[in-house]
């Protein structure tokens, strides 16, 4: 029986103790001591023999049951109609929220085949250590090396790869791969080195149990810096055969696609990646300039344009750019990394962001969300931005749900985390916002999204104080959106002199470069100025402005939700 020893579970506020003895996947667990299904803290009411149906799938994750064998388990030789089976697969498909039936398939004639990771396989890429001469001119080959070997790994069906943010926090420091491996929540963990000498690469890889520290598979690759893809395939290949993974029907350690031949262009993208990941927007713009170099060398290289598809949504969301602008770049770049690649998972992701916050194309968002995790089911990013539609069309519960996915996938990213008090915010949970941001923070004070989310949940929850100091670090870099939220708070709080001033800076500031209309209007609303705040309001509708598509939920707009003009604002979105 492939059962899971749960010792590590997502905290989350409210939720009970659970027995050892369960049965995890996604966002669910099946407590086999209590006869209980689980789901983020809450029990979720199941008939005894629909219980045991989902367990028995769940047991058998991975392969076809047939209705006989079913029958024969649960039912033990009493003699059932195919109603109650079917009647036992309705009603589990409607307490995991199954409608897509992504999670249980049905073979026709045939049989069940329980779809999601079920069991302990798991595992993390630790950055690899740069032992170069000259590593400071090579630092993006370690962390390309270990985010490729994450791409490669998460297209394995059934095992779950921790994502490079929640990995990358322990660069550099000296812990115990156990403690490191309890902490993500992973029983495998892979590290590694490279020394780099000329046109000569040596990597060594090593996979280790975190249970108790056992090396269970280690090489030591001698090969030519233009080897490296080749490098990175053969180390997916062993890790999957050490495993036992494979697909249905699939020999273990399949070959993956290799996107380029152009070693040049590979490390140009993998450059583009380490810089990327700074979050800055400095850093955004060197990782643009890497992948369009990496794109006139190779131009049927997807990767790049799925690279630039996610910088210039980053833009977006910073406040930098005119969303109209960067939007017409996210669609081109995603568009063509599809046509190179249909099986981009991140692509789709990309593009479904694009359709949320520009066109307003709620179904196309559900259709490519749901081709991204087709393609991949674990898929954090995608679980995430389903979390954002839920919030776009008021649906708070189905967006716990998702946020509580992604994060089951990727038990310490940061990003997830602050997510997490994103949605909690929508909810009206403060206390819980609160709770998420000031989590991310301890883990990482420099964290942008963090202290954003952060200083609004505070604001909400008249934490004044509280909130004018996040919002003060964040304009340390002359960002327009921390001046927004700033001006907002400093209304709300009373002090409208100073909100005042603020306002009149962001208007002057916009004759110069993009401010968004969204901000002039919180901030004019928080002074009693509704005429504005509404004209300001249509502006960044039309702007397309962050974060428009939440305005149903925006708690900053809650005092003018009854106003007809709210409801004419609303419209426009359904448009």
């Amino acid at each position: 029986m492939n059962m899971v020893k749960n010792r590590t579970m997502v905290k989350v506020p409210g939720t009970p103790e659970v027995s050892s003895e369960t049965l995890s996947f996604d966002v669910y667990t099946l407590d086999l001591m209590r006869c209980a299904l689980l789901r983020g803290g809450e029990t979720i009411e199941l008939r005894p023999k629909a219980f045991d149906v989902l367990r028995y799938l769940m047991e058998h994750a991975g392969r076809l049951v047939s209705k006989e064998e079913l029958i024969t388990a649960v039912w033990r030789g009493i003699s059932v109609t195919d109603d109650s089976i079917v009647q036992c697969i309705k009603d589990i498909r409607e307490a995991l929220s199954d409608d897509n039936h992504r999670i249980i398939e049905t073979v026709p004639r045939r049989g069940y085949l329980f779809a999601a990771p079920v069991g302990p396989s798991s595992i993390a890429v630790l950055p690899f250590v740069d032992l170069s001469a000259d590593s400071e001119n090579s630092a993006y080959l370690g962390d390309g090396l270990a985010e490729e070997l994450i791409n490669i790994l998460s297209q394995i069906p059934g095992l779950r790869v921790a994502s490079r943010s929640s990995s990358f926090r322990f660069r550099g420091k000296a812990q115990d791969v156990r403690d490191i491996g309890k902490e993500l929540n992973v029983s495998r963990i892979l590290e590694g080195s490279l020394r780099r000498a000329g046109n000569h690469l040596r990597v060594t890889a090593q996979l280790v149990n975190v249970d108790d520290g056992y090396h269970l598979w280690s090489e030591t690759y001698d090969r030519r810096m233009g080897d490296v893809l080749a490098i990175q395939e053969d180390i997916a290949r062993a890790i999957a055969e050490r495993l036992q993974l494979r697909s249905p029907g699939e020999r273990p350690g399949r070959a993956v696609r290799r996107h380029t031949d152009d070693i040049e262009a590979y490390h140009l993208y993998l450059t583009g990646r380490y810089f990327w990941a700074k979050f800055t927007q400095s850093g955004i713009a060197k990782a643009c300039e890497c992948w369009e170099c990496a794109i006139a060398r190779d131009p049927a290289y997807p990767l790049p344009y799925a690279g630039l598809a996610d910088a210039h949504f980053r833009s977006y969301w910073l406040g930098n750019v005119d969303p109209r602008k960067a939007f017409e770049k996210i669609e081109s770049a995603a568009r063509k990394a599809l046509e190179l690649d249909e099986t981009l998972a991140g692509a789709h992701v990309s593009l479904a962001n694009m359709k949320l916050h520009f066109d307003w194309d709620f179904s196309l968002v559900r259709r490519e969300l749901d081709r991204a995790l087709e393609l991949n089911s674990s898929h954090f990013q995608a679980h995430h931005n389903y979390s954002h539609y839920w919030i776009a069309r008021g649906n708070v519960e189905q967006s716990r749900i998702d946020s509580l996915r992604a994060l089951n996938l990727d038990p310490t990213n940061l990003t997830l985390i602050a997510h997490l008090g994103w949605h909690y915010y929508h909810a009206g949970d403060y206390a819980r916002a609160i709770e998420a941001g000031e989590r991310v923070i301890g883990m990482d004070p420099s964290f942008i999204l963090g202290r954003r989310y952060l200083g609004q949940a505070y604001a909400l929850n008249r934490m004044y104080k509280q909130a004018i100091a996040e919002f003060e670090q964040l304009i340390s870099d002359g960002s327009t959106v921390g001046k927004g939220y700033l001006g907002f708070v400093l209304a709300m709080s009373g002090r409208k002199r100073e909100a005042e001033t603020i306002l009149a800076d962001l208007i002057s500031e916009s004759t110069d470069h993009y401010v968004s209309s969204y901000h002039l209007a919180t901030i004019a609303l928080a002074l009693g100025d509704i005429d504005r705040a509404f004209a300001w309001l249509n502006d960044a509708l039309d702007e397309r402005a962050w974060p428009m598509p939440y305005l149903k939920l925006d708690p900053m707009l809650a005092s003018i939700r009854d106003d007809r003009r709210f409801k004419m604002l609303l419209d426009r979105l359904e448009r």
